[in-house]
């Protein structure tokens, strides 16, 4: 059996191996100056800010609220339907229960149904007067909207509602 080349290398004594970690350990970068714990937590607490900010995406950014008060602003206006087209293709469908509210006379059944669903979803999570003036607002819908699809899941989370 021939030899392996294993056995046929050197291996450095201890002393050498030393010797290396010594003349690395020289080479090793500055230390950077130590900053002061305020000014570190203030630190940290930005970068924990950007991270969250940049796992939420776009909703987490300051043009959202700016947008999402320009919506408030615009309702009850003929601009209304305009901008909360371009409003939902921009950011979807808002998490805010005000907003939500708004959408509600957004002139189009698919994206009611999704407001409606949504707010249903919520509900439990609101105080007993938002959760009062949501059945009220079902059941105005239920009577008025133009959109037999909305009245049909209007009549659904009433029926959930009621269990």
């Amino acid at each position: 059996m021939p030899p392996r080349d294993d056995d046929e290398r050197e291996r450095p004594s201890w002393r050498e191996i030393d010797q290396r970690r010594d003349r690395a350990g020289g080479q090793a970068a500055p230390r950077q100056p130590k900053v002061p714990k305020k000014q570190a937590e203030k630190l940290r607490l930005q970068a924990l800010a950007q991270a969250e900010a940049l796992f939420k995406g776009k909703r987490a950014r300051p043009e959202y609220q700016k947008d999402l008060r320009k919506l408030e602003e615009r309702h009850g206006t003929k601009q209304f339907a305009a901008y909360a087209k371009k409003f939902l293709e921009e950011y979807g469908l808002p998490e805010e229960w005000g907003a939500l509210t708004r959408l509600l006379d957004y002139p189009d059944a698919m994206v009611t149904q999704e407001v409606l669903q949504t707010m249903a979803a919520q509900l439990s999570a609101r105080s007993r007067v938002e959760q009062q003036g949501f059945k009220g607002r079902l059941q105005v819908l239920a009577l008025t909207s133009p959109y037999a699809e909305v009245r049909r899941c209007v009549e659904e989370i009433l029926a959930r509602i009621a269990r």
